[in-house]
Protein backbone atom coordinates (compact mmCIF):
# COMPACT_ATOMS: atom_id res chain seq x y z
CA UNK A 1 0.00 0.00 0.00
CA UNK A 2 1.42 3.40 -0.99
CA UNK A 3 1.40 6.01 1.75
CA UNK A 4 -0.42 8.95 0.17
CA UNK A 5 1.30 11.35 2.54
CA UNK A 6 4.65 10.18 1.23
CA UNK A 7 3.77 10.66 -2.42
CA UNK A 8 5.12 13.94 -3.77
CA UNK A 9 2.68 15.99 -5.76
CA UNK A 10 3.60 17.13 -9.23
CA UNK A 11 3.52 20.74 -8.08
CA UNK A 12 6.55 20.17 -5.81
CA UNK A 13 8.77 18.79 -8.60
CA UNK A 14 10.39 20.59 -11.57
CA UNK A 15 7.72 20.96 -14.26
CA UNK A 16 9.96 19.64 -17.03
CA UNK A 17 10.57 16.43 -15.11
CA UNK A 18 6.86 15.94 -14.57
CA UNK A 19 6.06 16.65 -18.22
CA UNK A 20 8.75 14.23 -19.36
CA UNK A 21 7.41 11.50 -17.09
CA UNK A 22 3.82 11.98 -18.33
CA UNK A 23 5.07 12.10 -21.91
CA UNK A 24 6.91 8.78 -21.52
CA UNK A 25 3.90 7.20 -19.81
CA UNK A 26 1.54 8.20 -22.61
CA UNK A 27 4.11 7.45 -25.33
CA UNK A 28 4.71 3.87 -24.24
CA UNK A 29 0.95 3.31 -24.04
CA UNK A 30 0.45 4.68 -27.53
CA UNK A 31 3.33 2.77 -29.06
CA UNK A 32 1.48 -0.38 -28.02
CA UNK A 33 -1.72 1.01 -29.53
CA UNK A 34 0.13 2.00 -32.71
CA UNK A 35 1.64 -1.48 -33.05
CA UNK A 36 -1.81 -3.05 -33.07
CA UNK A 37 -3.76 -0.62 -35.26
CA UNK A 38 -2.24 -1.33 -38.72
CA UNK A 39 -2.55 -5.13 -38.32
CA UNK A 40 -6.03 -5.14 -36.79
CA UNK A 41 -7.97 -5.54 -40.04
CA UNK A 42 -5.61 -8.28 -41.22
CA UNK A 43 -5.81 -10.04 -37.83
CA UNK A 44 -9.59 -10.04 -38.06
CA UNK A 45 -9.44 -11.47 -41.58
CA UNK A 46 -7.29 -14.31 -40.21
CA UNK A 47 -10.39 -15.46 -38.28
CA UNK A 48 -12.60 -15.09 -41.35
CA UNK A 49 -14.12 -11.75 -40.29
CA UNK A 50 -16.19 -9.81 -42.82
CA UNK A 51 -15.83 -6.07 -43.38
CA UNK A 52 -18.78 -5.51 -41.04
CA UNK A 53 -17.19 -7.63 -38.31
CA UNK A 54 -13.94 -5.71 -38.68
CA UNK A 55 -15.96 -2.56 -38.08
CA UNK A 56 -17.30 -4.18 -34.91
CA UNK A 57 -13.73 -5.07 -33.88
CA UNK A 58 -12.73 -1.40 -34.11
CA UNK A 59 -15.95 -0.26 -32.44
CA UNK A 60 -15.55 -2.55 -29.40
CA UNK A 61 -12.50 -0.61 -28.28
CA UNK A 62 -14.34 2.70 -28.50
CA UNK A 63 -17.56 1.42 -26.94
CA UNK A 64 -15.60 0.42 -23.83
CA UNK A 65 -14.11 3.94 -23.68
CA UNK A 66 -17.58 5.40 -24.06
CA UNK A 67 -18.73 3.59 -20.94
CA UNK A 68 -15.65 3.94 -18.76
CA UNK A 69 -13.92 7.25 -19.58
CA UNK A 70 -16.34 9.52 -17.65
CA UNK A 71 -16.54 7.44 -14.44
CA UNK A 72 -12.77 6.91 -14.37
CA UNK A 73 -12.32 10.63 -14.92
CA UNK A 74 -14.63 11.39 -11.97
CA UNK A 75 -12.82 8.79 -9.90
CA UNK A 76 -9.54 10.59 -10.58
CA UNK A 77 -11.19 13.85 -9.43
CA UNK A 78 -11.87 12.15 -6.09
CA UNK A 79 -8.83 9.94 -5.40
CA UNK A 80 -6.17 11.59 -7.57
CA UNK A 81 -4.80 10.96 -11.05
CA UNK A 82 -1.92 8.65 -10.15
CA UNK A 83 -3.78 5.56 -8.86
CA UNK A 84 -6.21 5.60 -11.79
CA UNK A 85 -3.40 5.95 -14.34
CA UNK A 86 -1.32 3.18 -12.78
CA UNK A 87 -4.31 0.82 -12.51
CA UNK A 88 -5.38 1.40 -16.12
CA UNK A 89 -1.87 0.70 -17.42
CA UNK A 90 -1.92 -2.61 -15.54
CA UNK A 91 -5.16 -3.37 -17.39
CA UNK A 92 -3.36 -2.79 -20.71
CA UNK A 93 -0.89 -5.55 -19.88
CA UNK A 94 -3.73 -8.05 -19.46
CA UNK A 95 -5.62 -6.84 -22.54
CA UNK A 96 -2.62 -7.14 -24.88
CA UNK A 97 -1.83 -10.58 -23.48
CA UNK A 98 -5.36 -11.75 -24.32
CA UNK A 99 -5.05 -10.13 -27.77
CA UNK A 100 -1.90 -12.15 -28.46
CA UNK A 101 -3.44 -15.48 -27.50
CA UNK A 102 -7.04 -14.98 -28.66
CA UNK A 103 -8.14 -18.31 -30.23
CA UNK A 104 -11.15 -16.89 -32.09
CA UNK A 105 -12.66 -13.67 -33.35
CA UNK A 106 -14.95 -13.02 -30.38
CA UNK A 107 -12.17 -13.26 -27.82
CA UNK A 108 -10.25 -10.87 -30.05
CA UNK A 109 -13.19 -8.47 -29.74
CA UNK A 110 -13.13 -8.93 -25.94
CA UNK A 111 -9.40 -8.16 -25.87
CA UNK A 112 -9.97 -4.93 -27.78
CA UNK A 113 -12.82 -3.98 -25.44
CA UNK A 114 -10.53 -4.47 -22.41
CA UNK A 115 -7.90 -2.34 -24.15
CA UNK A 116 -10.57 0.33 -24.58
CA UNK A 117 -11.30 0.31 -20.85
CA UNK A 118 -7.60 0.73 -20.12
CA UNK A 119 -7.24 3.44 -22.76
CA UNK A 120 -9.72 5.59 -20.83
CA UNK A 121 -6.53 6.77 -19.12
CA UNK A 122 -5.87 9.18 -22.01
CA UNK A 123 -8.43 11.55 -20.52
CA UNK A 124 -6.77 11.14 -17.11
CA UNK A 125 -3.43 12.10 -18.64
CA UNK A 126 -5.06 15.16 -20.20
CA UNK A 127 -6.56 16.11 -16.83
CA UNK A 128 -3.13 15.56 -15.25
CA UNK A 129 -1.59 18.13 -17.60
CA UNK A 130 -4.49 20.51 -16.99
CA UNK A 131 -3.70 20.25 -13.25
CA UNK A 132 -0.15 21.48 -13.75
CA UNK A 133 -0.79 24.03 -16.53
CA UNK A 134 -2.09 27.58 -16.54
CA UNK A 135 -5.42 27.98 -18.37
CA UNK A 136 -3.83 29.82 -21.28
CA UNK A 137 -1.26 27.02 -21.68
CA UNK A 138 -3.68 24.10 -21.79
CA UNK A 139 -4.01 23.84 -25.57
CA UNK A 140 -0.24 23.57 -25.75
CA UNK A 141 -0.38 20.91 -23.00
CA UNK A 142 -3.01 18.98 -24.95
CA UNK A 143 -0.70 19.25 -27.95
CA UNK A 144 1.95 17.62 -25.77
CA UNK A 145 -0.32 14.59 -25.39
CA UNK A 146 -0.99 14.80 -29.12
CA UNK A 147 2.75 14.74 -29.82
CA UNK A 148 3.03 11.54 -27.79
CA UNK A 149 0.12 10.18 -29.82
CA UNK A 150 1.84 11.13 -33.08
CA UNK A 151 5.19 9.67 -32.00
CA UNK A 152 3.37 6.52 -30.94
CA UNK A 153 2.01 6.39 -34.49
CA UNK A 154 5.57 6.69 -35.81
CA UNK A 155 7.23 4.10 -33.58
CA UNK A 156 4.25 1.78 -33.03
CA UNK A 157 3.45 0.92 -36.65
CA UNK A 158 7.18 0.71 -37.43
CA UNK A 159 7.72 -1.82 -34.64
CA UNK A 160 4.45 -3.61 -35.39
CA UNK A 161 5.18 -3.84 -39.10
CA UNK A 162 8.65 -5.25 -38.41
CA UNK A 163 7.39 -7.76 -35.86
CA UNK A 164 4.46 -8.88 -38.01
CA UNK A 165 6.84 -11.05 -40.06
CA UNK A 166 6.94 -13.26 -36.95
CA UNK A 167 3.15 -13.37 -36.79
CA UNK A 168 0.39 -11.28 -35.27
CA UNK A 169 0.90 -12.95 -31.86
CA UNK A 170 4.42 -11.50 -31.68
CA UNK A 171 2.99 -7.99 -32.10
CA UNK A 172 0.51 -8.53 -29.26
CA UNK A 173 3.19 -9.93 -26.94
CA UNK A 174 5.51 -7.02 -27.67
CA UNK A 175 2.69 -4.58 -26.90
CA UNK A 176 2.05 -6.39 -23.61
CA UNK A 177 5.76 -6.16 -22.76
CA UNK A 178 5.80 -2.42 -23.40
CA UNK A 179 2.70 -2.00 -21.25
CA UNK A 180 4.47 -3.85 -18.42
CA UNK A 181 7.47 -1.51 -18.68
CA UNK A 182 5.05 1.41 -18.69
CA UNK A 183 3.32 0.12 -15.55
CA UNK A 184 6.60 -0.21 -13.64
CA UNK A 185 7.79 3.21 -14.76
CA UNK A 186 4.54 4.93 -13.76
CA UNK A 187 4.50 3.10 -10.44
CA UNK A 188 7.97 4.38 -9.56
CA UNK A 189 8.26 7.78 -11.25
CA UNK A 190 4.80 9.29 -11.70
CA UNK A 191 3.86 11.76 -8.91
CA UNK A 192 0.34 12.88 -8.01
CA UNK A 193 -0.83 16.07 -9.72
CA UNK A 194 -4.11 16.83 -7.93
CA UNK A 195 -3.73 18.30 -4.42
CA UNK A 196 -6.05 16.93 -1.76
CA UNK A 197 -7.75 20.30 -1.31
CA UNK A 198 -8.85 20.34 -4.98
CA UNK A 199 -10.35 16.86 -5.02
CA UNK A 200 -14.09 16.58 -5.45
CA UNK A 201 -16.01 15.73 -2.27
CA UNK A 202 -19.24 14.88 -4.07
CA UNK A 203 -20.50 11.32 -3.88
CA UNK A 204 -21.44 10.34 -7.42
CA UNK A 205 -22.57 7.18 -9.09
CA UNK A 206 -20.49 5.56 -11.81
CA UNK A 207 -22.77 6.97 -14.50
CA UNK A 208 -23.77 10.43 -13.37
CA UNK A 209 -26.75 11.32 -15.57
CA UNK A 210 -27.40 14.51 -13.59
CA UNK A 211 -23.81 15.60 -14.14
CA UNK A 212 -24.23 15.05 -17.87
CA UNK A 213 -27.42 17.12 -17.81
CA UNK A 214 -25.45 19.88 -16.08
CA UNK A 215 -22.98 19.89 -18.94
CA UNK A 216 -25.87 20.20 -21.39
CA UNK A 217 -26.96 23.36 -19.54
CA UNK A 218 -23.57 24.92 -20.33
CA UNK A 219 -24.28 25.74 -23.99
CA UNK A 220 -20.71 26.66 -25.10
CA UNK A 221 -19.17 23.63 -23.41
CA UNK A 222 -21.83 21.22 -24.66
CA UNK A 223 -21.50 22.70 -28.17
CA UNK A 224 -17.76 22.04 -28.14
CA UNK A 225 -18.35 18.48 -27.00
CA UNK A 226 -20.87 17.97 -29.80
CA UNK A 227 -18.43 19.46 -32.32
CA UNK A 228 -15.71 17.12 -31.05
CA UNK A 229 -18.12 14.21 -31.53
CA UNK A 230 -18.95 15.14 -35.13
CA UNK A 231 -15.33 15.64 -36.16
CA UNK A 232 -14.25 12.37 -34.52
CA UNK A 233 -17.16 10.52 -36.16
CA UNK A 234 -16.08 11.76 -39.58
CA UNK A 235 -12.45 10.84 -38.90
CA UNK A 236 -13.36 7.34 -37.70
CA UNK A 237 -15.30 6.61 -40.91
CA UNK A 238 -11.89 6.68 -42.56
CA UNK A 239 -9.87 4.89 -39.86
CA UNK A 240 -11.59 1.52 -40.04
CA UNK A 241 -11.49 1.35 -43.84
CA UNK A 242 -8.07 2.86 -44.61
CA UNK A 243 -6.17 -0.46 -44.49
CA UNK A 244 -8.89 -2.17 -46.55
CA UNK A 245 -8.77 0.67 -49.09
CA UNK A 246 -4.98 0.54 -49.40
CA UNK A 247 -5.10 -3.23 -49.74
CA UNK A 248 -7.64 -3.07 -52.56
CA UNK A 249 -6.39 0.07 -54.33
CA UNK A 250 -2.60 -0.30 -54.10
CA UNK A 251 -2.16 -3.95 -53.09
CA UNK A 252 -0.44 -2.98 -49.84
CA UNK A 253 0.41 -5.61 -47.25
CA UNK A 254 0.86 -5.13 -43.46
CA UNK A 255 4.31 -3.59 -43.86
CA UNK A 256 3.32 -0.95 -46.41
CA UNK A 257 0.16 -0.08 -44.49
CA UNK A 258 2.23 0.31 -41.33
CA UNK A 259 4.62 2.53 -43.28
CA UNK A 260 1.77 4.88 -44.20
CA UNK A 261 0.76 5.10 -40.53
CA UNK A 262 4.38 5.95 -39.68
CA UNK A 263 4.32 8.76 -42.22
CA UNK A 264 1.06 10.17 -40.82
CA UNK A 265 2.54 9.93 -37.32
CA UNK A 266 5.60 11.94 -38.31
CA UNK A 267 3.37 14.74 -39.57
CA UNK A 268 1.38 14.66 -36.30
CA UNK A 269 4.57 14.85 -34.23
CA UNK A 270 5.79 17.88 -36.15
CA UNK A 271 2.47 19.70 -35.80
CA UNK A 272 1.56 18.81 -32.21
CA UNK A 273 5.06 18.56 -30.80
CA UNK A 274 6.53 21.75 -32.18
CA UNK A 275 3.98 23.95 -33.93
CA UNK A 276 0.79 23.90 -31.86
CA UNK A 277 2.06 26.27 -29.13
CA UNK A 278 3.13 29.07 -31.52
CA UNK A 279 0.03 28.52 -33.67
CA UNK A 280 -2.31 28.89 -30.67
CA UNK A 281 -0.55 32.11 -29.64
CA UNK A 282 -0.81 33.46 -33.19
CA UNK A 283 -4.32 32.36 -34.23
CA UNK A 284 -6.10 31.24 -31.03
CA UNK A 285 -8.04 28.04 -30.46
CA UNK A 286 -11.08 29.17 -32.43
CA UNK A 287 -9.11 29.81 -35.61
CA UNK A 288 -7.23 26.53 -35.36
CA UNK A 289 -10.40 24.50 -34.76
CA UNK A 290 -11.92 25.84 -37.98
CA UNK A 291 -8.70 25.52 -39.97
CA UNK A 292 -8.24 21.96 -38.75
CA UNK A 293 -11.72 21.01 -39.91
CA UNK A 294 -11.07 22.53 -43.34
CA UNK A 295 -7.78 20.65 -43.74
CA UNK A 296 -9.39 17.38 -42.67
CA UNK A 297 -12.33 17.82 -45.05
CA UNK A 298 -9.97 18.48 -47.95
CA UNK A 299 -7.75 15.51 -47.08
CA UNK A 300 -10.68 13.11 -46.77
CA UNK A 301 -12.15 14.11 -50.13
CA UNK A 302 -8.77 13.96 -51.87
CA UNK A 303 -7.78 10.51 -50.55
CA UNK A 304 -10.02 8.50 -52.91
CA UNK A 305 -9.52 11.03 -55.70
CA UNK A 306 -5.73 10.58 -55.72
CA UNK A 307 -4.57 8.58 -58.76
CA UNK A 308 -1.02 8.00 -57.47
CA UNK A 309 0.61 7.01 -54.19
CA UNK A 310 2.37 10.40 -54.05
CA UNK A 311 -0.90 12.34 -54.23
CA UNK A 312 -2.46 9.89 -51.77
CA UNK A 313 0.38 10.69 -49.36
CA UNK A 314 -0.26 14.42 -49.86
CA UNK A 315 -3.91 13.96 -48.96
CA UNK A 316 -2.83 12.00 -45.89
CA UNK A 317 -0.61 14.90 -44.85
CA UNK A 318 -3.54 17.32 -45.10
CA UNK A 319 -5.59 14.99 -42.93
CA UNK A 320 -2.81 14.70 -40.33
CA UNK A 321 -2.21 18.46 -40.23
CA UNK A 322 -5.92 19.10 -39.75
CA UNK A 323 -6.22 16.59 -36.95
CA UNK A 324 -2.99 17.84 -35.42
CA UNK A 325 -4.22 21.40 -34.99
CA UNK A 326 -7.90 20.67 -34.33
CA UNK A 327 -7.77 18.09 -31.54
CA UNK A 328 -5.52 19.89 -28.99
CA UNK A 329 -7.27 23.20 -29.70
CA UNK A 330 -10.78 21.92 -28.99
CA UNK A 331 -9.62 19.95 -25.92
CA UNK A 332 -7.75 22.98 -24.61
CA UNK A 333 -10.85 25.12 -25.03
CA UNK A 334 -13.00 22.51 -23.27
CA UNK A 335 -10.52 22.49 -20.38
CA UNK A 336 -10.59 26.29 -20.11
CA UNK A 337 -14.37 26.26 -19.79
CA UNK A 338 -14.24 23.65 -16.98
CA UNK A 339 -13.97 24.20 -13.22
CA UNK A 340 -10.59 23.20 -11.73
CA UNK A 341 -12.15 20.54 -9.50
CA UNK A 342 -13.96 18.85 -12.41
CA UNK A 343 -11.23 18.58 -15.06
CA UNK A 344 -11.06 14.78 -14.89
CA UNK A 345 -14.81 14.31 -15.19
CA UNK A 346 -15.30 16.78 -18.03
CA UNK A 347 -12.31 15.60 -20.03
CA UNK A 348 -13.57 12.06 -19.40
CA UNK A 349 -16.93 13.07 -20.90
CA UNK A 350 -15.10 14.51 -23.92
CA UNK A 351 -13.36 11.17 -24.27
CA UNK A 352 -16.76 9.51 -24.04
CA UNK A 353 -18.10 11.72 -26.86
CA UNK A 354 -15.05 10.72 -28.88
CA UNK A 355 -15.57 7.06 -28.02
CA UNK A 356 -19.24 7.18 -29.04
CA UNK A 357 -18.15 8.60 -32.38
CA UNK A 358 -15.54 5.86 -32.77
CA UNK A 359 -18.18 3.27 -31.85
CA UNK A 360 -20.58 4.44 -34.55
CA UNK A 361 -18.02 5.40 -37.18
CA UNK A 362 -16.26 2.10 -38.00
CA UNK A 363 -19.44 0.06 -38.65
CA UNK A 364 -20.81 2.94 -40.72
CA UNK A 365 -17.55 3.25 -42.64
CA UNK A 366 -17.25 -0.46 -43.36
CA UNK A 367 -20.92 -0.58 -44.42
CA UNK A 368 -20.35 2.26 -46.90
CA UNK A 369 -17.16 0.54 -48.06
CA UNK A 370 -19.05 -2.69 -48.82
CA UNK A 371 -22.36 -1.28 -50.03
CA UNK A 372 -21.46 1.91 -51.89
CA UNK A 373 -17.82 1.59 -52.86
CA UNK A 374 -14.31 1.85 -51.42
CA UNK A 375 -14.10 5.63 -51.67
CA UNK A 376 -17.43 6.48 -50.07
CA UNK A 377 -16.38 6.44 -46.39
CA UNK A 378 -13.86 9.18 -47.19
CA UNK A 379 -16.20 11.23 -49.37
CA UNK A 380 -19.06 11.04 -46.87
CA UNK A 381 -16.80 12.07 -44.00
CA UNK A 382 -15.25 14.96 -45.92
CA UNK A 383 -18.64 16.25 -47.05
CA UNK A 384 -20.06 16.07 -43.52
CA UNK A 385 -17.08 18.01 -42.13
CA UNK A 386 -17.46 20.70 -44.79
CA UNK A 387 -21.15 21.12 -43.92
CA UNK A 388 -20.34 21.30 -40.20
CA UNK A 389 -17.89 24.18 -40.67
CA UNK A 390 -20.57 26.89 -40.86
CA UNK A 391 -22.25 25.72 -37.64
CA UNK A 392 -18.85 25.50 -35.93
CA UNK A 393 -18.03 29.08 -36.94
CA UNK A 394 -21.27 30.32 -35.33
CA UNK A 395 -20.68 28.27 -32.20
CA UNK A 396 -17.12 29.49 -31.70
CA UNK A 397 -18.08 33.12 -32.16
CA UNK A 398 -20.11 32.86 -28.92
CA UNK A 399 -17.12 31.65 -26.87
CA UNK A 400 -15.18 34.66 -25.53
CA UNK A 401 -11.71 33.10 -25.67
CA UNK A 402 -8.89 33.68 -28.11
Amino acid sequence: MVDCAAVSTAQTLPRRRVLFTVFLTVLLDLIGFGMILPILSYYGQRFGASAGQIGLLFASYSLAQLLFAPPLGRLSDRVGRRPVLVGSIAGSVLAYGLFAFAPNFWLLVLARALSGVAASNYSIAQAYLADISKPEERSKAMGFIGAAFGLGFVLGPAFGGSLSVFGDRAVGLAAAGLALVNFLMALVWLPESLPVELRSRRVTTWFDIRGFAGLADNAPLFGLLLLYFIVTLCFSLMEATLALYCQGRFGWDRGKTAGFFVYVGIVLVIVQGGLIGPLVRRFGERGLILAGMAFMAAGLVLLPASPTVALFAGAGALLAIGNGIHSPSVLGLISRLTDESEQGGTIGVSRSFSALARTLGPPTGTYLFSAAGAGWPFLAAGGALALTLLWAWGLLRKIPLG
